[in-house]
Formats: C-alpha cells, structure tokens, sequence
C-alpha cells in the first residue's frame, strides 16, 4: 500500500514542475521549427533541444548547494530536503522562486552570450550548436517574461552581472 501513496503523488509532482515542463516544450518547439527551416530530422537536435532548455536551471542547484548557500532562499531549501519534503519544497520553490535575486546565470548579459553563440553557429552552420544555444537562449527569455507576468516587472537579478543575496519573502508560509 505504501507504494500506492507514491503513485498517487506523481500528478502533484507534476503539477508544481509545469514551468520546467514549460520550458521543455519551447525547446521541443524550437528543434520543429528549426526542422521545418532546414528540412532535417534528427533525434539528436530533439536531444540537445531538450537538454538545452532545461541545462540552465542547474545554476538554481549550483547555487543551493555552492555559491548561494548562506542566503536564507538556500538554506530554506536544504532544510526542506534534509526533512524530506518534496511537496512542500515545490511549493516552496513556486512561491518562492521570482524573489531569488542571486543566480549567476539569469542575467541579460548570459542572455546575449547565448544569443550570439546561436548567431555565430548558424554562420558556420552548426545545426547542432544553434539548437543548443538557441533553447538556452529561449529558456532565459521565457523566464524574463514569467517575470513580469508574475512580479509586474524584471526580477533585479537580470540587470547586473555580480550577484546579489535572495532577499527573503515579505510573507512566508512556509513554517
């Protein structure tokens, strides 16, 4: 019967990992457009879209575990899984996450770095590469739009390459 419970979770897991699913299916729909403009089909392009869009959210782990872990945003989160809590992390992280004002990686400057490596790939054309860096390229434009439909304005963490501390929420409900 204990099996059953885990079972009965995999909706709910799902349910708080729709924006990672977000952004796998912009990146799938990147490599069938790129498929369509270049009349090829490869596994491999569907493979790196889908690796492309989802390798630049391992800075959030990069950042729990190494660089951002004295911030109040990481420590919160090893907490929560040291106890084992997997619901209330992914709530946590959906509450929670626009105000991580500290990864390296979400800035506009790693943007138009991504940008123009797809740029530059497509002149010595590297299907393989524009695919990659164009689904990272995406991910991140996505997240800035996320942002203002979620906060009404950019996170602070876009506009400056140094990083700066996640300043704790104004309410929490995590207890």
């Amino acid at each position: 019967m204990h099996h059953f419970y885990k079972i009965k979770r995999v909706p709910f897991v799902i349910w708080y990992s729709k924006h990672e699913i977000t952004h796998l299916l912009i990146g799938l729909v990147f490599a069938w457009i790129l498929r369509e403009v270049w009349g090829v089909f490869s596994f491999y392009y569907v493979f790196l879209a889908a690796v492309g869009s989802l390798v630049i959210d391992v800075d959030h782990l990069l950042y729990f575990f190494t660089y951002g872990r004295k911030d109040w945003y990481a420590q919160e989160v090893r907490r929560i899984l040291r106890q084992g809590q997997i619901g209330t992390l992914l709530r946590f992280w959906r509450d929670n996450h626009k105000h991580n004002t500290g990864l390296a990686s979400h800035n506009v400057y790693v943007l138009a770095g991504f940008l123009v490596l797809a740029a530059v790939s497509t002149q010595f054309d590297w299907k393989a590469s524009v695919i990659f860096f164009g689904a990272i390229f995406l991910h991140l434009v996505f997240d800035m739009f996320d942002d203002y439909w979620a906060l009404g304005h950019l996170n602070d963490n876009w506009k400056h390459l140094r990083r700066n501390k996640a300043a704790p929420p104004v309410v929490s409900e995590i207890k």
